[in-house]
């Protein structure tokens, strides 16, 4: 389960950023998590509560904004937002270019 390092690397990001700007304690944190991420959400968010606990993030939440794949077609220059995994403009059947949908990134932290 990938998604408990995935957990533990945010915890990490979300610690030092609170170091740095000298708070005691994390509220909130931010990630945009695309579709294509292959991230189990709620494994995320049960390995997130288990990590934090005794932290200053413990009680905090994760906001989580998903990003849907976006693709452009190299051929027609269109954007569609997929559905599935079928990488074929439904206008020319030229090949389409990933535009988002990997992203797996921790976008804020908040911290008091």
């Amino acid at each position: 389960m990938h998604e408990a390092a995935l957990a533990e690397n945010i915890i990490k990001i979300a610690l030092d950023t609170a170091e740095k700007n000298h708070a005691k304690k994390i509220s909130e944190i931010g990630l945009k998590i695309g579709d294509m991420a292959g991230v189990e959400v709620e494994a995320l968010n049960l390995s997130f509560e288990v990590l934090t606990s005794g932290t200053p993030a413990e009680n905090s939440k994760l906001l989580i904004e998903k990003i849907p794949i976006r693709a452009k077609c190299n051929k027609c220059g269109k954007i569609f937002t997929l559905e599935n995994f079928n990488f074929f403009c439904p206008e020319c059947d030229g090949i389409l270019i990933l535009q988002s949908g990997r992203e797996l990134l921790v976008d804020f932290v908040d911290c008091e």
